[in-house]
């Protein structure tokens, strides 16, 4: 698939069996972790970088027909039934699942099971949702998972000559723009020209380039932080850039110190954050009933829903199947009692058919 990085865990078989696969994009800020290929399982796992930190994503296969136990799993964090919350449950990691089946046999006699789904931990409940796709056509119905947070992106790199720039134009923008009277007495003023230089290069690229063809970079939404947390992280790339420039192992030194005061910081302003949302959270109308929000939300797992056979003896598998199963079923389960007689039912189907007369009739003269 273009665009996109495939790590795949194969059936040592070499046969189309089994296997896992995860692809990620290649702008997305990840790396391999590891991969295992044995005839009982295929598991390929990478860690994704993300605000919220590091999150491990794996996919994982294991056949039906080999049983399972516990201290199988302790290492996959995977297993069925009561295996699966036995081994779930030392290590505080829940299951996210739609509570359908996902597997439906193509022998009619066999019963849907749900044999698909996700296994998460130290990920809040509030930013996964989980759905089901209906697009493929095999025995499986695939999941789909969302976790609402912003991955971290490889930054593209950027070109200055691009296909059918004007390259005059460039130099005459470059031109008019450059300062050459500019006054430097410290390491900030130097800091400040360089970076100065760099944005009139760029902007001479973006006037010289094909309208159709340069893009500016995108500005990221802007962050509230406290101003000790915003001196910090001023100090830190300061101390990034001048340790680049000299190369000095004592300014290194502070640089490291300084960068672990800054994730410090931030674990404090995400743990004020949250108390202050848990201290303004009320279970009345005031917080919009907050409280009962985040309650609800607290290790939340699917109700288990149960399969439903259509008229034709398969099973229903997506939403509009399901619908169309309960409407044969109420069909032919709410009917009329015909208990009267042809004649009477006649009767008043005329009185109900007859216009209404709303008005009394005049009574003659």
């Amino acid at each position: 698939m273009e665009g996109y990085v495939c790590y795949r865990a194969d059936h040592p078989t070499g046969r189309a069996r089994g296997g896992a696969v995860v692809l990620a994009k290649q702008d997305l800020a990840h790396y391999h972790l590891h991969t295992v290929t044995s005839s009982d399982t295929q598991l390929a796992a990478i860690m994704v970088e993300t605000p919220l930190g590091e999150i491990l994503v794996a996919a994982a296969y294991l056949p039906p027909n080999i049983p399972w136990n516990r201290a199988e799993f302790d290492s996959l964090a995977d297993s069925r039934g009561t295996a699966l919350h036995e081994a779930l449950t030392p290590c505080s990691a829940q299951v996210l699942a739609t509570g359908r089946p996902t597997h439906f046999p193509y022998n009619r006699q066999s019963t849907p099971s749900c044999i698909d789904f996700f296994i998460f931990k130290g990920i809040p409940n509030s930013v996964l949702s989980v759905r089901e796709e209906y697009d493929l056509s095999s025995d499986h119905l695939p999941l789909l998972t969302t976790i609402n947070t912003a991955a971290q992106r490889i930054p593209k790199k950027r070109r200055l000559v691009l296909p059918g720039s004007n390259i005059q134009r460039f130099k005459a923008e470059l031109n008019s723009l450059i300062n050459l009277n500019t006054q430097i007495l410290s390491v900030e003023d130097v800091d400040a020209a360089v970076q100065t230089l760099l944005d009139q290069v760029h902007a001479a690229a973006a006037n010289a380039a094909p309208a159709h063809i340069y893009s500016a970079p995108t500005s990221q939404r802007p962050r509230t932080f406290s101003p000790i947390l915003e001196g910090l992280l001023a100090l830190k790339k300061r101390l990034r850039r001048e340790y680049v420039r000299t190369q000095d192992p004592t300014i290194d030194r502070i640089y490291r110190r300084i960068a672990n005061r800054v994730r410090k910081e931030l674990i404090i302003s995400k743990r004020n954050a949250t108390d202050t949302m848990l201290e303004e959270a009320t279970a009345d109308e005031s917080s919009k009933f907050a409280l009962w929000k985040l309650s609800s939300r607290y290790k939340r797992q699917a109700a288990p829903k149960f399969p439903v056979r259509l008229p034709d003896d398969t099973w229903a598998r997506s939403p509009m199947d399901r619908a169309e199963a309960f409407a044969c079923n109420l069909e032919e389960r709410f009917k009329p009692f015909e208990t009267a007689s042809h004649a009477r039912i006649q009767r008043v189907a005329q009185i109900l058919e007859a216009p209404l007369q709303i008005n009394r009739q005049k009574e003659p003269m």
